[in-house]
């Protein structure tokens, strides 16, 4: 049963460098236990617990990277409302003016 509990460390990895913010490693992550899933057969009867508690973890990740991905929208919104803001300031600002010694 090693390589289903190795497959569940594996797992458990990706959540913490989900949860830690680390997404330049993830990807090697997420690569590394699908090679060893890739390598596995059918699970025995007695890898239920652990296959179990790997659902767990599976599910936590895809909350976790909703969660982020929600983030990163509402932060990029933010951005395009910011940029607005500052057109429309420089609207109301006017058109620049030129000053006396030419320096603009």
């Amino acid at each position: 049963m090693t390589g289903w509990t190795d497959l569940l460390e594996l797992a458990e990895r990706e959540l913490a460098l989900v949860r830690g913010g680390d997404a330049e490693a993830l990807p090697a992550a997420v690569a590394e236990r699908a090679r060893l899933a890739a390598t596995l057969g059918p699970a025995p009867a007695s890898a239920r617990p652990v296959l179990e508690r790997l659902a767990g973890v599976q599910e936590q990740i895809i909350v976790e990277l909703t969660l982020a991905r929600e983030d990163v929208v509402r932060e990029l919104g933010a951005l395009r409302r910011g940029r607005g803001a500052v057109q429309g300031y420089r609207t109301a600002a006017g058109p620049v003016v030129a000053s006396v010694d030419g320096a603009g």
